[in-house]
């Protein structure tokens, strides 16, 4: 077998681990800097979510669609059967995320017990939507009223998903996810 970071996958999965690497750094000077900061950190966690999505469609030796709205359609590619392990990483990241920070008190959106999983799918579907749909409302100018998940649980949730991908990729593997390989 080659090099993991010489696949396709690994380059797919190390680029969305330094998007969600910066994702977290501006989560976390937000603090200091406001909201002024909070589209670029979603853009940047959306893209990094794509590259994960497309890095588990090689990693199982399947062509992404790369193309068109299809290509950034990334809802339709979080839902895909292919994606279940980064699902699977992403809720149990989702109640890392809990369990490490419930006592902090500085994140307010942070679910309770079966409230985890819900939530976390319900902030990566906004952001899917947020970074697929027409007119990229998080790259140009969008209707005012319009809203984004909350950054700090999905932010990091999202790049303990990608330190995963990097670190243990054939745990992406559907198959061997499955116990069928």
């Amino acid at each position: 077998m080659t090099d993991f970071f010489s696949s396709e996958a690994g380059r797919f999965a190390s680029i969305a681990k330094q998007f969600l690497e910066a994702a977290l750094v501006l989560d976390a000077a937000q603090r200091d800097k406001g909201r002024i900061l909070f589209r670029p950190t979603l853009a940047l966690a959306g893209h990094g979510l794509e590259l994960m999505l497309k890095a588990c469609f090689h990693l199982n030796e399947i062509e992404p669609p790369n193309k068109g709205n299809d290509g950034h359609d990334i809802l339709k590619l979080w839902k895909d059967d292919i994606c279940e392990p980064l699902r699977g990483s992403v809720f149990m990241n989702a109640a890392l995320v809990v369990e490490r920070h419930r006592g902090e008190g500085f994140y307010r959106d942070l679910p309770e017990g079966d409230q985890i999983s819900p939530t976390i799918e319900e902030y990566v579907t906004e952001l899917c939507k947020l970074h697929g749909r027409k007119r990229y409302p998080l790259r140009y100018p969008a209707d005012a009223g319009q809203k984004g998940p909350r950054t700090p649980f999905l932010v990091k949730s999202l790049w303990g998903a990608a330190d995963d991908l990097v670190k243990r990729p054939s745990e992406f593997n559907l198959l061997r996810f499955r116990g069928e390989a």
